[in-house]
């Protein structure tokens, strides 16, 4: 097979990983599975987060519930609402917490 030569400052500079300004097919493959080791990194980041977020709110929602600014007669009134809000906090931090545990028994 033939090697892929750069031109001058190439965009594709990044992935000649030992600097000899030919880029290999074993380079390229290197760089594409690095690239997808980022990608899932920070997909698993944004999940972490987002589980993070669905717990707090939980946590501090329930938290004005119990202070005095709201009157019991609204949360009355609210319960079927605030019930699918728990509901649907909850399922977040299931499948996070259900990914990680899949993801960790695959490896």
């Amino acid at each position: 097979m033939k090697d892929k030569k750069l031109q001058h400052q190439s965009k594709y500079d990044e992935f000649d990983l030992d600097g000899d300004g030919v880029v290999t097919d074993e380079e390229l493959s290197r760089s594409q599975a690095i690239v997808a080791l980022e990608l899932q990194e920070e997909k698993a980041e944004a999940h972490k987060k987002m589980a993070w977020v669905a717990m707090t709110s939980m946590v501090v929602f329930s938290a004005f519930l119990m202070t005095p600014i709201m009157p019991d007669t609204r949360v009355n009134a609210l319960s079927d609402l605030l019930g699918l809000f728990y509901i649907a906090q909850a399922s977040v931090c299931a499948a996070y917490f259900g990914s990680t545990a899949y993801m960790a028994a695959k490896k």
